[in-house]
């Protein structure tokens, strides 16, 4: 139990550095600035293809379903498997991203970690 607390406390080590020196760590101070508006623009502006590949997807939604209420059953049929491909294609966009930014936090981690010293 004590070995738990005490892990617990090294992870949270950075923390600690960041508000000693006086200021509020980075995520805080982004939350507390930015409404909805900035916070869609920033996560477009970090990850583009998601928000592209979701207007998509919905496009090739309502294509088909318009499609298919007007008993097209070949355009309704390949509008749907273009629907997947491009959920599909969202998803990888999604996972890209999030990998590309949870290895620039890495990077970062370790500059600061190299920078105060710490291991």
């Amino acid at each position: 139990m004590a070995d738990s607390a005490k892990n617990n406390d090294t992870a949270l080590e950075w923390l600690k550095l960041k508000t000693d020196k006086g200021r509020k760590p980075d995520y805080q101070i982004k939350a507390e600035m930015e409404d909805v508006g900035n916070k869609f623009l920033r996560k477009f502006k970090e990850n583009p293809l998601v928000p592209i590949g979701a207007l998509v997807t919905v496009g090739f939604l309502g294509v088909g379903l318009k499609s298919m209420y007007d008993g097209n059953r070949v355009r309704s049929q390949m509008m749907m498997r273009g629907r997947i491909a491009a959920q599909g294609f969202t998803v990888v966009a999604l996972l890209g991203g999030l990998f590309y930014q949870g290895m620039a936090a890495l990077k970062e981690a370790e500059d600061d970690t190299s920078e105060t010293g710490l291991k």
